[in-house]
Order: C-alpha cells, then structure tokens, then sequence
C-alpha cells in the first residue's frame, strides 16, 4: 500500500468511527502538522484517551500500529495532501457546474484510490484467481455492471468464470463451489444482503472470498478474506453511484491486469481468438 493517504484514510473513516477515536481522528484532521511532533502518549493526553485508544484507531484503519500512522501523515503533510472533499451537485446548478462537479469527484476518488489500494491484496487476489478451479462474481445495481465488466474479461482470457445478474442465482451458485474455487463480490456499502448472503454460502462451501468494497468496517469486508478498498468518499446515500463505480471498474482493471500479465505468452492469443470469432460472426 502507498504509504502516503493518512489523512484521506482518516477522513474516510471518520462517521464509522467509535467517539473516542472519533477524537483522536479530528485532532489529528484539523492539526496535522503538530501531530507529526507527538507521541502516542501525548496525543492520547490531547484527546482525553488512551494510547491503547489510539492504537485501536490505527488497528480498525488497518494499519500496523502508530508509528505507521505517523508516517503517513508526515507524508501528508510533506507534500501538502489535505483530505480532499467531493462536490456534492445542488439542485439548479448549470451544465457547467455539473461538468466540473463530476470530473473534480472522479479526480478525488482516483486520487484517494491511489493512496488507499493494497498491492499486497492485489497480489494475493491474483494469484488465488489463477489457480482457481471456477471464479463466481456476485454483485447487484451499480455493483453488478462492475462485476458483469470484470466477469466479461476474465472470460477473454481464459478464467473459468461465472456472473448471473438475479441475486438469487448468485446465492444458488455460491452453494456448488468448493476450496478449489473463489468468488469476487462487489458491494460498495459492504451491506448489501443478497451479495452477503451468497459470500456466506461460498464460505461454507470453502471457496475463497475477495471483496470489492468501500474502505470501512463493514460486513462484506469482515466475510472475506482478502479485501479490496475502494475509498469512501461517496455518501451511501445518493443519486446514483458515480464516482464509487468509477473507482470499481479501475481497481476490477487493475485485478484484471495482474492476472494478464502472468500470462503474457497465451493472453494475445486468446485475446485474439475471441474477437476473431465474434468478428466472423458480424458482432
């Protein structure tokens, strides 16, 4: 993972956060540059904690500890990385302020995916992919069109996959896996029951489970066992998912290209093979 993000990381946490961490978050927010001159003990005295308090806080934003914590935001702070917000669009806003809403988001997001992205997961969720027996992806509403995407390239290059769109299915499928298999589900609240539902039952069979979540305590992330954060900037509540499916499909295409690239010699073949078939088909 980037080391730098601190604060975005912060920031994204911040309402999930129990009161006493909560605290130390917004002390550590709205003075970033002091906290880089403290110790754990110090800062724990500033905010009427503990530094067992404090050390939680840099456990649920799953780092190793203060001293990572630190790092990081003296990072932060050496290069003038604030915690950025998403615009929010108004009613009665013009064209343009729209044009500028949406792109400066979707900016903010990738910026904040940058930071927060684990390559260490990506790392491990390639390589369970490529020695799966099968791979079923579950996800529903916005979820399901990153989940129909990925589904569709992994095809392509030769991946045993499944994806049906009827949340149903995807728990009827999650039954008839077995160690041997994996399942991708994308959820960007992390609470959606059908998506759950069906990662238990994958569970059960002893399939391995990848979540494609927001970065939060969640109960998508708590099934898994191998987590893929997306950052949170998005409210869960909203008029579509936007910049949350924006930084979906990029971190399902950079999954994606992990696995590619570890099979360089029969990737372009396949690749080639299955537009050549749809091409003398008229498609």
């Amino acid at each position: 993972m980037n080391l730098q993000g601190g604060l975005v990381l912060l920031q994204e946490m911040l309402d999930d956060l129990p009161v006493a961490e909560k605290r130390v978050a917004q002390h550590i927010l709205e003075n970033p540059k002091r906290f880089v001159s403290l110790s754990i003990t110090q800062l724990a005295e500033e905010c009427g904690t503990s530094a067992a308090g404090v050390v939680r806080l840099c456990k649920r934003l799953r780092m190793t500890g203060f001293r990572e914590l630190k790092l990081r935001i003296t990072l932060d702070v050496s290069q003038n990385l604030g915690s950025q917000r998403v615009l929010h669009i108004e009613p009665g806003v013009s064209i343009d302020e729209i044009i500028t809403s949406l792109i400066h988001n979707n900016q903010v997001i990738l910026d904040g995916l940058e930071k927060t992205i684990d390559t260490a997961s990506l790392e491990r969720a390639a390589t369970r992919i490529l020695l799966s027996r099968r791979v079923d992806l579950y996800g529903v509403g916005a979820s399901g069109v990153v989940a129909r995407d990925l589904y569709q390239k992994l095809l392509r290059v030769g991946i045993e996959c499944s994806f049906d769109p009827d949340g149903r299915m995807q728990i009827t499928s999650a039954c008839n896996l077995d160690e041997n298999d994996a399942v991708i589900a994308i959820s960007y609240s992390g609470e959606t029951k059908v998506v759950n539902a069906a990662v238990e039952e994958a569970k059960n069979s002893g399939a391995t489970a990848i979540s494609m979540t927001r970065f939060s305590q969640n109960s998508l992330a708590d099934l898994s066992d191998i987590n893929l954060f997306v950052p949170s900037m998005e409210p869960l509540i909203r008029e579509g998912a936007v910049s949350s499916r924006i930084a979906q499909f990029v971190v399902g295409d950079i999954l994606f290209s992990a696995i590619a690239s570890r099979q360089t010699g029969n990737l372009l073949k396949k690749l080639t093979r299955t537009r050549d078939a749809l091409r003398e088909r008229g498609y």
